[in-house]
């Protein structure tokens, strides 16, 4: 440390743990989120019926709805990841969130409505609607369900990190408090004590994070001059309009990738449509989503606020706290942050930790009750005995399947513990490789009506496939990074520099794609196979859309498509009336494909003026009303082939047969 340069220099902090009062503060906060998943075990239903237990008996209304969404997608990732990504590269990250605002507008308009219209608990029931095949139901459950078990551990994972750096407390006890937690209130309590616990805890964060904010503004002297020492570091920056997809973050990557990434959980997912489902009527459930995109863009902009405050912190230290060993893992960068800036206010950490808590557990509960809903409706339900069973039996089993996929949680907690990086990263490229394949299939079911269900089989298979190589790949080859970024160690209070945790961390930050480089040397050239996980992790869910799509429409083509006039038109969504209703109706009538959507039209209206009277129909009613409209559309459906009709019940025996 050299005396001359680093005279009247702020002082490293100590690094302080936390005391009594935090653990009190934060174990209150994990109490109360029990004591809401208590309460509606024991009150109303007592979750007693699927209808309950599932979707809340079809009682919330928009706001809270609204609030279980952002809590829900907004997990302890953005929280902890977000941060310490803008403190470490920048504020361009800030960018993404103009894409993110898009998706859920599309929630709102095109596949919420539509799914909701078809009366289904699991979104997979409309593949098989849709292409007449269990098997790429299956399929589609399948893909959720990976998405669900890697989103889980990676949830799991960072605040358990968080925990232990500041209390000591090991990872794996962090891990087991959360999934025991989120696994109790979630079994006793149904999707109401998730909906309801995600209020508290979506209060709880936005707190914990305004705190953090406010007392780091105090820190700098002020937000001004923690700008100006994040742009003298080189840390802010917003536009870069340079188009190779190799380029970590740029404009494109940012606005347009981060829109397919982020389109997965705002358009066809479970969790969102059973939220979107326990709503009153499809109004409520419009207003829920629609709020979600002011939201999103006051999370993700605090998010980064709260990193350039970090960096206007520290950089004066003249200290990197990752760099000097100070914390041996990104994701432990913002709860540091929290034990320096409030080491004379006991409590406060508490409430902050309790704060990314909150949304892990927020997160995991609504993954736990959509994993339940689909392994019974579209697994179990395979089988006859399953089809036969009670209201009574199936709540029980789907209880003891959200009890057993917590325990399936913690366990990849722990699998994703060795494999490093910033949990932000890991979730959008883990998560985005995963929940491609399901978007493209229903793009292939809605918007693509001479698709079949060879194609979509072949489509979601290599949409899946194809991301989550590059994915695994760019994390095996670890190819070079672009972008350097000066992190200065001069006056950092320690008489050795520990290498080893050094190497560790700045090799995490090279674990999936191109991020910060170990040293300001010019990385070496990269060719070949390798050359391709270099592609920016943010465009993962966007090639496993177009993936699945593209070979999907192709496949279909070649192995005898669907003819778009034998199809029902209630499964498909006309593209051409949604976003052609300027043209006139001569112009738009020829590129229909011979299906007539008038009587759609006529019915959505209906069910529209039946839902606001009160007048929906329940879809639970004996678990009938889903089935006769399988069965009715698959006697209707005829496909014809060389002349010959062949009834739907048999192409669909036949297909499920050949997988």
């Amino acid at each position: 440390m050299s005396t001359g340069t680093c005279y009247g220099v702020p002082t490293v902090p100590s690094g302080s743990t936390f005391t009594a009062w935090d653990y009190v503060v934060f174990g209150l906060i994990l109490a109360i989120s029990a004591a809401i998943g208590l309460f509606y075990a024991f009150s109303g239903g007592k979750q007693k019926t699927t209808k309950e237990f599932l979707l809340a008996d079809k009682s919330m209304s928009a706001v809270p709805v609204a609030l279980s969404l952002f809590a829900s997608f907004f997990s302890a990732s953005t929280l902890l990841g977000t941060p310490a990504e803008v403190y470490m590269q920048g504020t361009m990250y800030w960018m993404c969130v103009w894409g993110a605002m898009a998706t859920p507008i599309v929630g709102a308009t095109l596949f919420g409505p539509f799914l909701h219209r078809l009366k289904v608990l699991s979104v997979f029931e409309y593949l098989e609607m849709r292409f007449m095949s269990k098997s790429v139901r299956l399929l589609g459950a399948f893909l959720f369900i990976i998405k669900m078990m890697l989103g889980m551990g990676i949830v799991m994972y960072g605040p358990a990190t968080a925990l232990t750096e500041v209390t000591g407390i090991p990872v794996w006890a962090a891990i087991v408090s959360i999934g025991v937690v989120c696994g109790f209130y979630t079994t006793i309590g149904g999707m109401k004590a998730v909906i309801w616990t995600d209020v508290f805890q979506t209060v709880v964060m936005i707190s914990g994070l305004l705190a953090a904010i406010i007392q780091g503004c105090i820190e700098t002297g002020g937000i001004e001059n923690a700008w100006q020492t994040a742009e003298e570091g080189g840390r802010i920056e917003f536009f870069d309009f340079n188009p190779d997809p190799t380029v970590r973050h740029t404009f494109w990557t940012l606005v347009v990738g981060n829109f397919f990434a982020w389109l997965p959980p705002y358009s066809v997912d479970q969790q969102m449509i059973q939220r979107y489902s326990s709503t009153r009527n499809i109004k409520q459930a419009t207003i829920a989503l629609l709020i979600n995109i002011p939201s999103i863009f006051v999370m993700i902009t605090l998010c980064s606020l709260l990193g350039v405050i970090m960096y206007g912190y520290y950089a004066p230290m003249k200290c990197d706290p990752l760099k000097s060993g100070r914390v041996s893992d990104p994701n432990q960068l913002v709860p540091r942050f929290v034990m320096d800036i409030f080491d004379f206010a006991p409590g406060i950490p508490g409430l902050f930790v309790a704060c990314l808590f909150s949304g892990a557990l927020s997160s995991v509960s609504s993954m736990l009750n959509s994993l339940a809903a689909v392994v019974w409706e579209d697994i179990f339900k395979l089988s006859r005995c399953a089809r036969n069973a009670s209201d009574r039996t199936a709540t029980i089993t789907t209880k003891l399947l959200a009890l057993g996929f917590s325990a399936v949680g913690i366990g990849m907690a722990f699998l994703f513990s060795f494999v490093g990086g910033t949990v932000l990263q890991m979730s959008l490229a883990f998560n985005g490789a995963a929940g491609a394949p399901m978007v493209g299939l229903f793009i292939l079911g809605c918007f693509v009506p001479w698709s079949n269900w060879i194609g979509a089989l072949a489509g979601g298979i290599l949409g899946f496939a194809f991301p989550m190589w590059i994915s695994i790949g760019a994390y095996v080859e670890k190819p070079p990074v672009t972008k350097p970024m000066y992190y200065s160690l001069e006056c950092c209070n320690v008489t050795s520099f520990v290498d080893n945790a050094t190497d560790f961390v700045f090799s995490t930050l090279t674990s999936f794609s191109t991020q910060e480089t170990q040293s300001t040397t010019t990385a070496p050239e990269v060719s070949g196979i390798v050359e391709l996980y270099t592609v920016s992790y943010l465009w993962y869910t966007a090639i496993g859309i177009l993936t699945t799509v593209i070979v999907g429409t192709v496949v279909s083509f070649l192995t005898g498509y669907t003819k778009p006039e034998t199809l029902d038109p209630k499964l498909l969504i006309s593209y051409v009336d949604r976003f052609w209703c300027c043209f006139p109706e001569a112009c738009r009538s020829k590129f229909r494909c011979g299906i007539d959507y008038s009587a759609v039209k006529s019915e959505s209206e209906s069910n529209s003026e039946d839902e606001n009277s009160g007048k929906y129909t329940d879809i639970f009613a004996s678990d009938i009303d889903t089935n006769v409209t399988l069965k009715s559309i698959q006697r209707n459906h005829i496909t014809e082939d060389d002349g010959e009709s062949v009834s739907s019940n048999q192409v669909q025996e036949s297909s499920f047969s050949k997988f």
